[in-house]
């Protein structure tokens, strides 16, 4: 009897993994099937052939190479601008400096994905503010959407406030103390973030270029919007699958393979980060 609330309390967790791994176990079934000609649906025997296609596919082995080589580029921007931002809404002594970077980082949450794709449309087109500038100063207009520049910028634009906020609570929880100390032994303030908070900040570092990393590898919304067609990332290369010759089967296969290659740098970063957590964390206790 005493058991029983264990058991009640597990029970929605129980319930929505099995839904979860109920559809991710049909939709790695479906991936063995094949598209009946000129209809949307599927028919066995089961086979390889959809892997097959994906692998020596030039455009499918493209776009994978491209979605990794922007997510890494992405992220290490993100990490560069985002953690000035997080130490010092971690650090600053000002209230206002604090309740203003927090404010920034939080009301992009409310505006959705879809009203900034839009919004980057107007700043970064032809006719925004930035082209309108560059013509006014004498110079020609810049393309920046339509291209991989205005994928880029838009999806900086909407990972940093994830970057950030993980990041924040990792230098919260570094005492102020350990860099005073530091400077009290005739260190600089460089010397001590660069010996001190930054290694100790490292564990929180990787998860936030880790989850980064990874809405990055996922984005559609943005690539599609931002891209115009011409800049093609695994997602937005599913759905012009899906949408266009409605082969689930093999949308399924390339799915499936994208999610095995992009957990090799995943378990990689998690594998850094766990021995990096193990190692600052016990120097601090």
């Amino acid at each position: 009897m005493k058991q029983a609330p264990l058991v009640w309390l597990l029970a929605p967790a129980v319930i929505v993994l099995a839904i979860f791994f109920g559809a991710f176990f049909r939709f790695a079934a479906d991936s063995f099937l094949h598209q009946i000609p000129g209809t949307a649906m599927m028919a066995g025997p089961a086979s390889w052939g959809n892997y097959r296609a994906v692998l020596v596919s030039p455009l499918a082995q493209r776009v994978f190479v491209d979605t990794l080589r922007m997510s890494l580029e992405i992220t290490l921007i993100a990490g560069l601008l985002g953690y000035p931002m997080a130490y010092l809404l971690a650090r600053s002594p000002s209230r206002r400096v604090h309740t203003t970077i927090l404010f920034v980082l939080t009301v992009t949450f409310f505006a959705g994905g879809i009203t900034r794709a839009y919004a980057w449309m107007i700043i970064l087109g032809n006719n925004g503010p930035i082209n309108r500038a560059l013509r006014e100063w004498g110079f020609s207009s810049v393309p920046l959407i339509n291209n991989e520049t205005g994928v880029v910028i838009s999806l900086i634009h909407f990972v940093i406030p994830f970057f950030v906020l993980t990041l924040f609570a990792t230098i919260k929880n570094i005492p102020a103390s350990l860099e005073e100390a530091a400077r009290n032994l005739g260190g600089r303030r460089w010397q001590a973030f660069w010996r001190v908070t930054l290694p100790l900040s490292l564990p929180g570092l990787i998860s936030a270029l880790l989850l980064t990393f990874t809405i990055t590898l996922s984005s559609f919304l943005f690539p599609l919007l931002l891209g115009g067609g011409r800049v093609q990332m695994v997602a937005s290369l599913i759905y012009d699958k899906m949408q266009n010759s409605f082969d689930m089967p093999a949308s399924a296969a390339m799915s499936l393979l994208f999610l095995i290659l992009s957990l090799i740098p995943l378990s990689a970063i998690s594998l850094v980060r766990s021995t990096l957590g193990r190692r600052f964390g016990g120097s601090r206790r």
